[in-house]
């Protein structure tokens, strides 16, 4: 008996033991089951509810609602709202097109918000930096109102408005929104748009309400990346439509303050150039055969294109030729097509400083040399020596006035005016442009002369490649992904201006009267040099047309770059002559194309003897903005747009 009163008695024990612990378990079941579900849950955009109401003056006043899901992943204060302050015309322009916030409100209470701006875009971030949120649901609503919104056409108005805009990190699984036209005014024809931007389709319904207000929902939900857009069409003359004063202030003020200050830019350039940097008269120009100063042909060139470049080498060896000092032979080394340079009978004591650097260079225990990569230290040292004794001898300074002080004038003033711009017509992107174009243009110098300093060391060169290339490079690449973003009038002023600018960099370096006094020399000389019919020219006792009298100008009509014209002048006497030059030794000259039969390819062999170094359908009105009721409506078309994510 006392047995069976024991047994009982542990089994009430147990079950008051086991009640509360079942009880306990199914109290925390049921929340860790919610708190799982949640935690599996994407961060998405429940719902997207605008309100559009606008009233007889033409402003719009908007309340977006929008519920979200935030789990901590990038909604961990709050979310971010970005709606562009601007809108594209019909032509694709952009024009100003802000908006004014009212009040921001989180779950019905009034929020803290910070607002950022790029220029095209304003973000508007809510929350507050030191609070996080719980994982949960939100709803924020946004306040705001925007003028100038609405499109005047012939025969109605029009509100054309993206919703959502089509940049969101978040799936929006339902948008809609009402739009409440002003008093008196009837709904006209519809349309609403979903997909990415440019899309036409039409997963949404639209309701006419009996007060005339039109609702829109999508019946598909969004993802990212694409948006919702509606349009209603409504009785002309409701709203107060601009004065032609007015539509020209939102129309056309930027080009006209664009067209101001490229005119002002352009003024002063003239004026600045027409006083330090405008030509001295020039004298009667008279055909000559006289070599002007008596100067050899590479310093003529020099002189005439103001640089010393890889053909002036290339002119000195071939006036040492025609002086019979080396010999010019084609076919000679390995490959056909290679040129080899050997002495010859001629004395050096006709050689000019720069034309005896080169021979130093190229016959220093040698009688010959090749005209290929095997040699290319050997050519690489006699064009710097050629290009070292050749730059002395004349000092451009005496014969052009660079006008430093005006140049860094203008350069200041060009800059101002940028800054004008950007801060009175575009800001953002010019803005980007100017500051990245610097570090493209000392980028690509790196770059370039890096491929011209490997010749001479290798390290370096390969060290200014890569330098050149990583800090020019990447911002080229930003610079070229943002023109497609670069407003149509922001791209005509920076074209425009840097056209004008180069322009006057160039002309402002104006020649000295002894500058005037040799210009006119050349164009005397290079007149009878490219001008067959002599007895036009009425020189007085001109020379005997010869094969010596060929070969004797043929390197400065290269350096003044009409060797063809003299090839011409003289292809009948030279035919008849059998004429062969005992300086070359190669492939016949054709001498009306004595350029690129002979100076061309050797010029190139020359300077590519490197070392080697390893191997809208909408009808017409005063309207600006395309229309969005008709057919030539799309997702992303009208004002308002954007996206947004969270922080």
């Amino acid at each position: 008996m006392k047995l069976k009163h024991l047994f009982s008695l542990l089994r009430l024990s147990l079950i008051v033991l086991l009640i509360p612990a079942l009880f306990t378990k199914t109290l925390a079941q049921e929340p860790l089951t919610e708190a799982t579900e949640q935690n599996n849950q994407s961060e998405r955009i429940i719902s997207f509810h605008t309100d559009i109401r606008i009233d007889t003056s033409g402003m719009m006043y908007l309340s977006e609602k929008i519920k979200v899901y935030a789990s901590g992943d990038q909604i961990k204060r709050g979310i971010v709202r970005s709606i562009p302050v601007y809108r594209k015309d019909i032509f694709g322009d952009r024009k100003s097109a802000d908006f004014k916030i009212t009040s921001i409100l989180k779950n019905g209470k009034k929020e803290n918000y910070k607002t950022k701006s790029d220029g095209s875009i304003r973000s508007i971030y809510m929350g507050n930096e030191d609070i996080m949120l719980k994982p949960g649901i939100y709803t924020y609503e946004i306040n705001y109102q925007t003028k100038g919104q609405v499109g005047f056409f012939k025969t109605y108005d029009e509100i054309y408005w993206n919703v959502t805009g089509s940049e969101w990190d978040f799936e929006i699984e339902k948008a809609s929104a009402t739009i409440v036209l002003p008093n008196g005014a009837l709904a006209g024809n519809t349309a609403c748009y979903t997909g990415p931007r440019g899309s036409t389709s039409k997963n949404c319904s639209i309701n006419i309400n009996p007060d005339q207000s039109v609702s829109f929902q999508t019946t598909e939900s969004l993802p990212s990346g694409s948006g919702f857009t509606v349009a209603s069409a409504f009785t002309k003359g409701i709203i107060h439509r601009p004065s032609n004063f007015e539509l020209f202030y939102q129309d056309y003020l930027k080009i006209t303050l664009t067209l101001l200050l490229l005119i002002g830019l352009g003024t002063y350039y003239y004026i600045s150039w027409s006083r330090y940097g405008r030509d001295p008269e020039e004298p009667v120009i008279i055909p000559s055969f006289n070599i002007p100063n008596n100067w050899s042909p590479a310093l003529l060139r020099y002189f005439y294109i103001k640089k010393i470049d890889d053909k002036s080498f290339a002119i000195s060896i071939i006036n040492m030729a025609v002086k019979k000092v080396i010999k010019i032979s084609k076919g000679a080394g390995l490959k056909k097509e290679d040129y080899a340079v050997e002495k010859s009978t001629g004395l050096t004591n006709v050689l000019s400083k720069e034309e005896d650097a080169i021979y130093v260079r190229f016959f220093n225990k040698r009688n010959r040399i090749y005209i290929n990569k095997s040699n290319g230290s050997t050519i690489n040292a006699a064009k710097n020596a050629h290009q070292d004794r050749l730059k002395p001898q004349l000092d451009l300074k005496g014969f052009f006035i660079s006008h430093k002080k005006s140049l860094i004038k203008s350069t200041l003033i060009t800059l101002a005016v940028f800054v004008v711009f950007m801060v009175f017509v575009e800001t953002g992107t010019p803005l980007m442009l100017l500051f990245l174009s610097p570090f493209v243009v000392i980028g690509g110098f790196c770059f370039f002369a890096g491929f011209k300093m490997i010749g001479e060391s290798l390290p370096v060169g390969i060290f200014l490649i890569i330098w050149g290339a990583g800090f020019g490079g990447v911002p080229l690449y930003m610079l070229l992904s943002n023109l497609s973003k670069l407003p149509i009038i922001s791209l005509i002023f920076i074209v425009a201006s840097t056209i004008m600018y180069a322009l006057y960099v160039y002309l402002i370096r104006a020649p000295t009267v002894a500058g005037t006094d040799v210009i006119s020399k050349i164009k005397g000389f290079k007149m009878y040099l490219e001008t067959a019919e002599e007895h036009r020219l009425n020189m007085l006792n001109p020379p005997e047309h010869s094969p010596e009298l060929f070969e004797k100008f043929l390197p400065y009509a290269l350096a003044l770059d009409v060797e063809n014209a003299w090839g011409a002048k003289f292809e009948e006497l030279l035919n008849e002559a059998d004429y062969s030059p005992d300086w070359y030794e190669g492939d016949k000259f054709y001498y009306p194309r004595i350029a690129k039969g002979f100076i061309v390819p050797f010029s190139s062999a020359v300077s590519d003897s490197k070392p080697d170094t390893g191997s809208s359908s909408g009808s017409s009105g005063s309207s600006s903005w395309s229309s969005g009721s008709s057919s030539s409506g799309s997702s992303g078309g009208g004002g308002g747009g954007g996206g947004g994510g969270g922080w």
